[in-house]
């Protein structure tokens, strides 16, 4: 299932789904407070499930199966901040204005500010997808919150944590929120600026931590060199971030940030070359066209392949094709 949104406010993601009455929701009775969406039926089950908590603020869940991946493209017109956590399931993204490429993950919550690009989502349909999002309009919160400016200086900001207690706690409170009506919106908008406090309060540890010169072990480097060798074998279909790291004894953040020291880009970067380096042989070599090029190095969406293609090498993977059949005649 593939979306191409455009979004100027909180209200531009849903384009493309279908807005029901909850009645498969039975503790929670239809108000403008509260919306459904359903997803096409050819593309799998579940729903989209809408809170209105404030004006600029709302709490969405998302708990499907789809059939198919779902691929979104998303042109954000407005400065939109977001927080994430998934229970379960798997997904990708990334942004036109950032080289960096994120995970979706069962544990791993999410802080993204994003405004004036594009951004591009994948999500898995092997298993069942269940999602929460705190979707904030930052128009509305203009000097609310002073601790994420400078965050709001640049078109694409992310932060993520992974297997937090804290986190997980906060998102088990709001699913299972024990009241109704006006009290329900007030208790959820209370854990969703709780959530995004402990966001906050991460990035200021964070920054401090980068400041600090970084000291690799020895053991921290066999480890990143045991981490790189995975990916190079792997690179069809590498392992989560939180997979490689339980892999290779580190943990997410040292392996982040030490993978980045050491060889100079990120983990997904890393994948990302391998996989477009791969492609160029297959295509230069005439062995397939670039639908099948790109299935081969493990993207599902061609489009996405062709624009990350065009991107790192500065032409079309339809010009080599052009290329190899010109020499062949």
């Amino acid at each position: 299932m593939k979306l191409s949104l455009d979004t100027w406010d909180l209200n531009g993601v849903y384009q493309g789904f279908q807005r029901e009455v909850p009645s498969s929701i039975q503790s929670v009775g239809p108000d403008m407070y509260h919306q459904l969406y359903t997803i096409p039926a050819n593309s799998g089950t579940g729903y989209l499930e809408r809170w209105h908590l404030r004006e600029g603020l709302e709490l969405n869940w998302i708990d499907t199966q789809m059939n198919v991946p779902l691929i979104m493209d998303v042109d954000v017109h407005y400065p939109h901040l977001e927080i994430s956590y998934t229970l379960s399931g798997s997904g990708c993204w990334e942004t036109s204005a950032d080289a960096a490429q994120y995970e979706l993950a069962a544990g791993v919550s999410t802080l993204i500010s994003i405004r004036n690009t594009k951004l591009h989502a994948e999500m898995s349909h092997q298993e069942r997808m269940l999602h929460m999002e705190l979707r904030f309009d930052l128009r509305q919160f203009q000097g609310v919150l002073p601790a994420f400016e400078r965050a709001n200086e640049r078109a694409v900001f992310c932060t993520q944590v992974s297997k937090s207690p804290i986190i997980a706690q906060l998102v088990d409170h709001m699913r299972q929120c024990p009241y109704t009506g006006a009290l329900k919106r007030m208790y959820l908008e209370g854990k969703a600026l709780e959530l995004l406090a402990f966001h906050l309060d991460g990035m200021d540890r964070e920054e401090r931590s980068k400041q600090t010169v970084s000291k690799l072990t020895r053991y921290d480097m066999q480890c990143l060199h045991e981490a790189r060798s995975i990916l190079t074998k792997e690179w069809q279909e590498p392992p989560s971030l939180l997979g490689l790291a339980r892999l290779t004894g580190l943990n997410d953040y040292k392996l982040k940030l030490g993978f980045k020291e050491l060889f100079g880009t990120t983990v997904y970067g890393y994948v990302r070359e391998k996989r477009m380096s791969e492609a160029r042989k297959l295509l230069e070599q005439g062995k397939a066209n670039v639908s099948e090029t790109a299935f081969m190095v493990g993207y599902q969406n061609v489009s996405h392949f062709a624009k990350v293609f065009r991107k790192t090498y500065g032409y079309n993977p339809s010009e080599i094709v052009k290329q190899a059949t010109d020499r062949s005649v």
